[in-house]
């Protein structure tokens, strides 16, 4: 086999083994597990560090609404749709000392934990339309004038997030 078939292979090689390693923490789920090192604050204050674990949600994206055509206008509603997103709030886990902070040795830490949740929300959406209308058949297909509009739609928001606070 010659140099550069072989170099060809290798560097096919490593593509499919980067392809395959990328699409693997996107498929394990709707979140990317992190933990967060906070050993700098136990070497610069001398202090026992808090743990902190959570996660990165992934946004998944729906289908955006369909523009339609409305009697009277002459560019479909809405001009630019408002497009769905979808996701799930990751778990968080603290865990901070606390007998060093208040010097009472019987409340050891406080913890804080919130349970995942599901995230549904939506970017928000324009309608345009310009002074004039569609064509009227009365004018013979020409259009009308008309007031100028313009709307911006809201984004939207859902969730039901919660939290436990504790102390140990």
């Amino acid at each position: 086999m010659k140099s550069t078939a072989r170099g060809t292979l290798a560097v096919l090689a490593g593509c499919l083994a980067a392809a395959g390693a990328g699409a693997a923490p996107a498929a394990a789920g709707d979140q990317v597990p992190v933990a967060v090192p906070l050993n700098g604050v136990e070497n610069a204050l001398h202090v026992k560090a808090p743990e902190l674990s959570t996660g990165v949600p992934i946004l998944m994206p729906g289908g955006p609404d369909v523009p339609r055509f409305a009697t009277g206008k002459m560019l479909p509603e809405p001009l630019l749709p408002a497009v769905p997103l979808s996701s799930e709030l990751p778990d968080t886990h603290v865990v901070a000392p606390l007998s060093e902070a208040t010097g009472d040795h019987k409340i050891d830490h406080v913890g804080l934990s919130t349970p995942g949740s599901d995230v549904h929300t939506a970017t928000p959406g324009a309608s345009v339309n310009p002074p004039l209308t569609g064509p009227r058949a009365d004018r013979f297909g020409l259009p009308d004038a008309a007031l100028p509009d313009a709307a911006l739609g809201t984004p939207l928001l859902q969730t039901t997030p919660g939290a436990v606070l504790g102390l140990a």
